[in-house]
């Protein structure tokens, strides 16, 4: 085991470490005097377990976990498949099962193994041996996992699946005519998915969004009592657990899609940047690891995890704040739950396995 928490990246572990200790304060000030007031110490032990998997797959060769793409990526299609049939439903959604009394939701996981499998299948090939097909190829191990979670449905958790579209393709060498089709289709695509996919609350959302002040006491209420929040917190915020917005329960989802309203109110503007801070540093270093890997593979990986948790940073800062439709993607690190925490420690413990291995001569 000693070995195993020696191969942990410490550039990388210290900016995660305090922003999941600002992670748990907050769900712990989120939570206070309501009927989740323990949900702190249960995600306390959600971050303990992840740590223990980050810090073994730290220490083991990234090229098992490569190998093993395709088997993980093919039980990871049949979980979701599990869902939709058997899944446990809750607020309307089917997204979990249950196992062993606790909820897990497998589209957490997938979107790293869909990254795992296609980084690996993409790696295998030079980059002027790519065709089409190839792409095409892809794209459908990507939109496959996509529509599944769309089924549940969950349009948060598929937008996240996108990096994987997009980024790693490019980082392979597609051309510029390519990325022009691929724009176009993305464009059709979203009316399609207008017309034909998206359900009417979901609609509604992105109406909210672009007048969020229509129905202030409705549809637009979270918004609004979130903007609030963030307002009140001023330069330096209200205090740890005195918010007043967070504390009179005027903001809604406050553990989990809202956890950064709660910390913005608490913690001001400073503590805003703070937390975007350490995010940078996260990102750069995942990045840094990108051109430090000994494979194309690798890479690939290293570049679709930092889109992967850019795009969530992104969206949920952007939707506390208003400049983005309310999607329900969590923030990572700091929102309570325990299948998106651990999914995130094993994303960063093969990144951190990818460090370990560049630097052992």
């Amino acid at each position: 085991m000693r070995e195993r928490l020696r191969a942990l990246d410490t550039t990388l572990l210290w900016p995660m470490v305090i922003l999941v200790l600002m992670g748990t304060l907050t769900v712990y000030s989120a939570g206070r005097g309501t009927s989740q007031a323990t949900l702190w110490a249960k995600q306390t032990v959600w971050n303990v377990m992840g740590f223990a998997v980050m810090a073994f797959l730290a220490g083991t060769n990234p090229r098992r976990a490569f190998r093993s793409g395709f088997a993980l990526y093919v039980l990871g299609i049949l979980s979701l498949v599990l869902v939709l049939a058997a899944g446990h439903r809750i607020g309307g959604a089917q997204r979990w099962i249950i196992l062993a009394g606790l909820t897990f939701q497998p589209s957490e996981l997938m979107k790293w193994l869909t990254l795992l499998f296609v980084a690996h299948r993409l790696g295998t090939r030079q980059p002027q041996d790519l065709t089409a097909w190839d792409l095409v190829g892809v794209s459908g191990l990507v939109f496959f996992p996509m529509l599944l979670v769309l089924k549940q449905p969950d349009l948060g958790m598929a937008v996240s699946f996108l990096p994987i579209l997009l980024l790693v393709p490019i980082l392979k060498g597609l051309r510029a005519k390519w990325v022009a089709v691929g724009l176009v289709v993305v464009g059709l695509g979203g009316v399609f998915a207008w017309q034909k996919v998206l359900k009417p609350y979901q609609k509604q959302r992105v109406m909210t969004f672009l007048d969020p002040g229509a129905d202030l006491k409705g549809k637009g209420y979270q918004i609004n009592q979130s903007r609030i929040a963030i307002g009140a917190g001023g330069l330096t915020g209200q205090g740890f657990t005195s918010g007043s917005q967070t504390q009179l329960n005027f903001l809604p989802v406050k553990t989990t899609d809202f956890v950064f309203s709660v910390w913005a109110e608490e913690r001001g503007f400073l503590g805003v940047l703070m937390a975007l801070g350490l995010f940078g540093l996260v990102l750069s270093r995942i990045l840094d690891t990108a051109v430090a890997a000994r494979s194309a593979s690798e890479t690939y990986f290293c570049v679709g995890a930092a889109g992967i948790i850019a795009l969530h940073l992104l969206v949920n800062v952007g939707m506390v704040i208003g400049v983005l439709p309310n999607k329900g993607i969590v923030l990572p690190f700091f929102s309570a739950g325990g299948s998106s925490t651990l999914s995130y420690f094993l994303g960063l413990g093969v990144v951190m396995g990818i460090r370990h291995r560049a630097q052992v001569k």
